[in-house]
């Protein structure tokens, strides 16, 4: 039970600390533009209950996941393996699931899909970590 609070409070933690440094300095910049006002404007603010939300159900159920991950690997290698399939499964696919049937553009839901996926390989590293002696 301690690894597994551990995982969720560090786990959501990362989480949230790379999605947000992904999406200031890398998706703000690059593709808002392209979204051509379908996104929040700084003046409406972020829906935070709904995206901390999001990001804690994400983390747990990566924790939780991650046991039944069978990769032979050292920790590492596992880690960013499960970030990666749950970020291609969470991230990438809801994204492209989104732009196809809501108005907003395709193109840069991918790379927001793409990019997004870092978190999750940090996630799923730090998980990794916490369990690399199971």
């Amino acid at each position: 039970m301690k690894k597994f609070t551990l995982s969720v409070i560090l786990g959501f933690i990362v989480n949230n600390v790379v999605a947000t440094l992904v999406a200031l300095f890398v998706l703000n910049p690059l593709l808002n533009p392209m979204f051509k006002g379908t996104l929040r404007t700084a003046e409406d603010g972020l829906e935070m209950p709904s995206l901390l939300s999001g990001y804690f159900m994400l983390t747990v159920l990566m924790v939780i996941g991650y046991k039944y991950f069978a990769l032979d690997a050292r920790w590492i290698k596992k880690g960013i393996g499960w970030g990666l399939l749950i970020g291609g499964a969470t991230f990438l696919a809801g994204h492209l699931i989104i732009a196809g049937w809501a108005a907003i553009p395709p193109k840069p839901m991918f790379i927001s899909g793409i990019l997004d996926i870092l978190a999750t390989v940090a996630t799923g590293i730090t998980i990794a970590y916490i369990y690399r002696n199971e």
